[in-house]
């Protein structure tokens, strides 16, 4: 039913068994959050993608109102409150300093939504931390899988409720 490499990754990341009900709900709650920086540079972008149904409660539970995530037109008329959705629930500094997001476009990928973001930066890193909290309040098991792509190193953490945050060094 699923690939080896699938259940590996799930083992590897401490999910247990995945399981799909018949109504088509997800059972696992995990994101993926993909950091890039050309060393040098001074601006990087953040990808965050996750499941559009969650992200939509989270906003609806945040600021009390229906909003629509389903096509990227949508995301796009309520870029401001998921770019405060976010700055409430995901920080990024980059030698202590802390960084803003900004959101430049939505993404509709199925049943799951990508936010792109860009963020202006020191051009060297020594050490980057991430507070990454967004859906645990609604999704306790709640897990954000992060890649740090900064020149040609690679950082992972993986950001659970019990720990939210995450330190990485270059």
């Amino acid at each position: 039913m699923y690939s080896i490499s699938f259940v590996l990754l799930l083992t590897i990341l401490g999910i247990g068994p995945v399981s799909l009900d018949s109504k088509g709900d997800h059972a696992i709650y995990i994101s993926v959050v993909e950091i890039n920086h050309n060393q040098g540079d001074e601006m990087a972008t953040i990808k965050v993608k996750v499941f559009t149904n969650d992200m939509e409660d989270a906003l609806k539970n945040a600021f009390n109102k229906n909003i629509s995530l389903m096509d990227a037109s949508a995301c796009n008329q309520n870029k401001t409150d998921v770019e405060r959705y976010f700055m409430k629930h995901f920080s990024y500094s980059v030698n202590d300093k802390l960084l803003d997001l900004r959101l430049t476009t939505c993404e509709s990928n199925g049943d799951a939504i990508w936010f792109h973001f860009q963020i202006d930066c020191p051009s060297q890193w020594k050490e980057v931390s991430i507070t990454a909290d967004y859906l645990m309040e609604l999704f306790p098991t709640q897990s954000n899988v992060v890649s740090i792509h900064h020149g040609d190193q690679k950082r992972f953490l993986r950001i659970t409720k019990s720990e939210s945050k995450g330190v990485v060094t270059f």
